[in-house]
């Protein structure tokens, strides 16, 4: 009886032995097979500048990663949170999708967060490419996100909000470039006239009449995807000091631009963004290069001038 009980123990204790090492070798040693999961994607960010990495380090530090998750999933809900359409070097579509492992190779440690107290922020220079922003926002957030749960980080030196938003900066999708192509140098977008608008947008056509349903349908979602009213204020009517808006030139009160400009300048506008006087970029970004088509510019545009009819 003995000697059988003790056969049974060694046979379990090989079984369990074996199956140790099939779920080692299925667990670890067959992803290592996978090149894709470690070898760094052409969408990789790169951490080589000091302040980047000084950035990440902060951003570790002061337990950002708590809040804040870097990991776009393929539900539906987190299609605002992808990277915009574009292309990579070799002319292949890239953006507007899930992160992917290959995504995180030259992250160490991988900062994937597990709950999003605030939004995700994997692709989060794309959606705001403004340094300046981040630094204001880290500062103050309610000055740029109105009811914003988010503590002030006014605390840290100047040189550590600095680094922490070069940080910021590179998370984003490396194989579809960031520009800005800025149009109009000037503190106010509203003090500008439509003789300004270069010769290839001021005669293009609008696709959609003002109150078309289709437009106001396409523009109303990418409001809602691109948070444009994070800046131009949930009543569309533009951010300032008296708003708690921290940055010049001041988020445009939509409104305003309505009754001021044609709907090729707002098309244009949308479309290739601002400077401010001093010829570096304002918040406001080139949405031509971050992946809005001309339908949805145009949608947007035709939603925007519409404002001033009372659509």
């Amino acid at each position: 009886m003995g000697n059988k009980l003790e056969r049974n123990a060694a046979l379990l204790g090989i079984s369990a032995l074996l199956l140790l090492l099939f779920a080692v070798a299925i667990t670890v040693a067959v992803p290592l097979l996978q090149e894709d999961l470690y070898v760094a994607s052409a969408a990789a960010p790169r951490y080589d500048d000091p302040k980047v990495a000084e950035g990440r380090r902060i951003y570790i530090r002061e337990g950002c990663f708590y809040c804040h998750t870097q990991q776009v999933r393929t539900v539906a809900h987190d299609a605002a949170f992808r990277a915009p359409a574009g292309q990579t070097e070799d002319g292949k579509p890239a953006g507007d999708r899930p992160t992917e492992p290959g995504d995180y190779a030259n992250d160490n440690p991988a900062l994937l967060g597990s709950e999003r107290t605030g939004p995700d922020l994997k692709y989060v220079a794309h959606r705001l490419p403004s340094k300046e922003w981040h630094i204001a926002h880290l500062k103050d957030p309610r000055s740029t996100t109105p009811g914003s749960v988010m503590p002030s980080y006014a605390h840290l030196p100047a040189s550590e909000l600095d680094a922490l938003a070069e940080y910021l900066l590179t998370l984003r999708d490396w194989s579809i470039p960031v520009k800005t192509l800025a149009v109009y140098p000037g503190p106010n977008i509203l003090d500008a006239t439509d003789e300004i608008i270069p010769e290839e947008y001021r005669n293009l056509t609008n696709p959609f009449e003002i109150g078309d349903p289709q437009a106001i349908a396409i523009a109303e979602k990418v409001i809602n995807e691109k948070q444009c009213l994070t800046c131009h204020g949930q009543d569309m009517r533009g951010m300032d000091a008296s708003k708690g808006w921290a940055m010049k030139p001041y988020p445009t009160d939509w409104y305003a631009a309505a009754e001021r400009h044609s709907v090729q300048f707002i098309y244009w506008i949308i479309s290739e963004g601002t400077l401010k006087e001093d010829g570096t970029p304002s918040g406001m970004p080139a949405w031509r290069t971050l992946g809005l088509t001309d339908e949805e510019r145009w949608a947007l545009a035709t939603y925007i001038k519409g404002l001033s009819q009372g659509q």
